[in-house]
């Protein structure tokens, strides 16, 4: 059985509190509290990797090999047959706008999408 205590312990916004009660989150997505874990990880990643990909010095290097690793985490998380059938993008709107898009090109007058 899941410990629900365990698990909201791990993340710090559920212990804020907003005139003397427990916050409540009624965000969207963009507004998904995250674990320590990810906060860890994200300022680890400024720290020490942050740099444009694609460069030949070692920031550069070391962003390209955590982006390479997280593409091979979610594929394998998912069951990808490969890390390039990943995409990551800023959220889930613009992936989903850039999705339509990219289809959007294949059809045509009288297509239907079911």
């Amino acid at each position: 059985m899941l410990d629900l205590n365990r698990i909201r312990s791990q993340f710090p916004a559920l212990s804020l509190q907003a005139a003397g009660q427990p916050a409540v989150f009624l965000d969207n997505p963009g507004g998904t509290q995250v674990t320590q874990s990810v906060i860890d990880a994200v300022t680890g990643y400024l720290a020490t990797s942050n740099a444009n990909r694609g460069g030949a010095f070692a920031t550069a290097q070391r962003s390209d090999a955590v982006i390479a690793d997280a593409h091979q985490a979610a594929a394998d998380l998912l069951g990808a047959a490969s890390p390039r059938e990943i995409a990551f993008g800023p959220n889930m709107t613009t992936l989903t706008f850039s999705l339509s898009r990219a289809l959007g090109r294949q059809l045509g007058p009288g297509d239907e999408i079911v």
